[in-house]
């Protein structure tokens, strides 16, 4: 059985596609696949007894496509902090890689065909108004700007959106996306980006 558990705070994302992602329509992949990169920074949180506040996590997954994303046949990847403990990372792990249920454990369950497993890295958050960068160094980059509506302050966003971290989502753009690991690279830029705070829980 595993531990009852609560996380929130802050989320964003950049994938390959191009703007606006299909995905938020269940349409096909605009690029044949699509590699995905999500970014957890955690406010609060707990995983049974152990508190998981200020803490960061990753999940890179990759379809091969053609066809939605839906579809499954997905691979995946987890990075949690370094600056966690190890029983912080131990749940980390589980809460990202779907072990612990909840929202990632259904994706888990009907989408991920390959996991790749979990690995425990140096990670930066960065916040700044409307902007959102994370770096993993030599694994991942990932530095997105909304998309703005008419007054170019406030972004864009997507409502009722079919999406399993957040229902509602302001629009970004990748200044740049880069990712080596696992024998899987990419590197885009100007492809789609999302940012959102996000609560789970199991």
């Amino acid at each position: 059985m595993t531990a009852q558990w609560k996380i929130a705070g802050e989320y964003f994302e950049s994938c390959n596609c191009d703007l606006i992602c299909p995905c938020l329509i269940q349409a096909p992949t605009s690029r044949d696949r699509c590699d995905a990169a999500l970014a957890f920074h955690i406010t609060e949180g707990t995983y049974g007894q152990t508190p998981l506040d200020n803490l960061n996590a990753v999940l890179v997954v990759s379809f091969p496509g053609p066809g939605k994303m839906r579809d499954g046949n997905w691979t995946a990847a987890v990075y949690v902090d370094d600056q966690a403990s190890p029983a912080q990372q131990e749940a980390l792990g589980n809460i990202f890689s779907g072990k612990a249920g909840g929202p990632l454990g259904v994706v888990f369950g009907a989408l991920v065909t390959k996991f790749l497993g979990v690995k425990v890295v140096p990670i930066t958050f960065e916040m700044k108004g409307h902007e959102r960068r994370l770096v993993i160094p030599q694994i991942l980059e990932i530095d997105i700007a909304a998309v703005t509506g008419r007054d170019g302050v406030e972004p864009l966003r997507a409502t009722n959106a079919a999406h399993p971290v957040s229902s509602t989502l302001a629009l970004a753009q990748s200044r740049v996306y880069r990712y080596a690991d696992h024998n899987l690279a990419w590197h885009t830029s100007g492809t789609n980006g999302h940012f959102a705070p996000f609560s789970w829980q199991a």
